[in-house]
């Protein structure tokens, strides 16, 4: 499946609403991002760029919101700064006592 032209600049100005929500520290979300496309196409008069912010409000729109194991549809920064405390999926869980297997460690 090959994705338009049309839908690159869709995704590119997606792109651009969810580092503007990074940089301000914002929870990243479906609807936070149609917010921010909305503000941004408020703002812009270039038509080139308003053409692709609607082109990314038409794929945010369809797209159904991901839920994450929690039960929320965000993503929390907080908690996402910390994911290098958390041990990758391949890797082998901790024996009851914290020691890990044997053999990698020997």
């Amino acid at each position: 499946m090959s994705i338009s032209d049309g839908d690159k600049k869709g995704y590119i100005a997606i792109g651009e609403a969810v580092i503007s929500h990074i940089f301000e520290k914002e929870e990243v979300s479906r609807e936070s991002l149609i917010r921010r496309l909305e503000q941004q196409a408020g703002q812009d008069i270039n038509e080139d760029h308003l053409a692709e912010i609607a082109q990314a409000r038409k794929i945010l729109e369809r797209l159904e919101e991901a839920e994450t194991p929690d039960g929320t549809n965000v993503v929390n920064l907080a908690s996402s700064r910390n994911a290098g405390s958390i041990p990758p999926s391949d890797a082998k869980p901790e024996d009851e006592d914290g020691e890990q297997d044997e053999a990698k460690n020997g």
